[in-house]
């Protein structure tokens, strides 16, 4: 039995489309594209006009869908269930309908189909959706069509924008206590290590604004670590923990943290905010490792090392007049700056005695002797760097 249409299907696509896909545009949050890539849709359709008609249904129309269990599995329906109602004539694919009858003509339901070259027509593109889900069960939990889809009676030619939102899974079914499974696993794709994909060639999945913060915006890179703190398995879905230790070891250099040409720069930071430096490198590993390969410790091999000056000119840093920018100054006011490169050995090969094989050098301030019995008392270790008998230093050091 077919059904009669009161205006020609192009008359009331023209008249509905705009108003309808509008509205239910505005109605409904656009899907991701990283899950729903972009189609390709050269179809006049409205499905507002079909479902009015009496014993049309979404299930008439799309047949398999009720059996479907894989994303991939084609619904779009085929010509043969259009053709009850559309009396389609591919021996005369121009022939106009009988008045009154549905339209049959190939360019009725095909945007751009031409006469004169009847076998070139577009072709309808529904990429696979990058994730998992099965029409079935669904179907056999009880849903229908509209409470993932929307109201179809209101919608010209249904698009992407009629897929699901991740919002409304969540909102009523897949979500903790909820009825269904809220595993990240259930719908989404994983690698062998079962962390999900997220890359894709149609762009990165990113978690939407409803999942408490972990929407990764422009701020995120500084407000990640209060996400990770409240529950670091959610990161650990998507993130392994080599990608966290790239950034936070000092691998990766991200221009976020240390912009322009920071490796000419930094030493003014480590003298100024050496504790913000500690939060994420290592005097003893990071800096000097790096500064092994970079020439500019003493313990880098002689032939990688440096002539370019690091400390100040020598008669200001090692010089007999003791200004603010002295070694020894330095050495006291920040003694963790110095060992960050240099070890005991480095002061002995100057300030040990000429017997043990130093320059003979004081490394004692004026006035030491006054406070060198407490200095001896608290910690021996850096008097046994020059000194051999302690027992009778501690008999001069009162």
């Amino acid at each position: 039995m077919r059904a009669h249409f009161a205006l020609p299907p192009i008359v009331l696509v023209a008249a509905l489309t705009g108003a309808a896909l509008a509205q239910n545009t505005a109605a409904r949050r656009a899907p991701s594209h990283a899950v729903f890539p972009t189609q390709s849709l050269p179809l006049r359709f409205d499905h507002a006009q079909h479902l009015r008609l009496a014993g049309v249904t979404c299930e008439r129309c799309h047949t398999t869908a009720a059996a479907s269990a894989r994303a991939d599995d084609r619904l779009v329906p085929p010509e043969s269930t259009c053709a009850p109602c559309h009396a389609i004539d591919r021996a005369h694919p121009e022939r106009p309908a009988a008045p009154g009858a549905p339209a049959v003509r190939c360019d009725a339901c095909h945007t751009g189909w031409n006469a004169a070259d009847p076998q070139r027509v577009a072709r309808v593109q529904i990429p696979t959706p990058n994730l998992h889900f099965s029409h079935r069960a669904h179907v056999q939990r009880g849903q229908s069509c509209a409470s993932c889809h929307g109201d179809l009676r209101a919608t010209a030619l249904a698009t992407r924008l009629d897929l699901p939102a991740m919002e409304s899974c969540t909102a009523a079914c897949h979500r903790a206590g909820g009825t269904a499974p809220d595993a990240c696993a259930t719908c989404h794709l994983t690698a062998s290590d079962g962390v999900l994909v997220t890359r894709f060639a149609e762009g990165v999945m990113n978690p939407p604004r409803s999942m408490r913060g972990l929407h990764h915006d422009a701020d995120f890179w500084f407000t990640h670590r209060a996400a990770a703190a409240e529950d670091a398995t959610r990161c650990a879905a998507c993130h392994r923990d080599d990608e966290c230790a790239a950034c936070h070891d000092g691998r990766i250099r991200d221009r976020r943290t240390h912009p322009n040409d920071y490796l000419t720069q930094h030493p003014v930071d480590a003298r100024m905010n050496s504790d913000r430096c500690t939060s994420c490198h290592r005097a003893a590993t990071f800096c000097v490792a790096c500064h092994e390969r970079a020439g500019v410790a003493l313990s880098s091999a002689s032939a990688a090392r440096t002539t370019t000056r690091v400390h100040p000119p020598a008669e200001v840093w090692s010089g007999r007049v003791v200004t603010a920018r002295h070694h020894g100054v330095e050495a006291r006011r920040a003694l963790s700056s110095c060992v960050s490169c240099h070890t005991e050995r480095d002061c002995v090969t100057c300030h040990a005695t000429l017997g043990l094989g130093g320059a003979g050098l004081s490394p004692h301030p004026p006035g030491f002797l006054a406070r060198c019995g407490s200095l001896l008392r608290a910690s021996d270790r850096p008097c046994r760097a020059c000194h051999d008998d302690v027992a009778a230093l501690a008999s001069r050091c009162r």
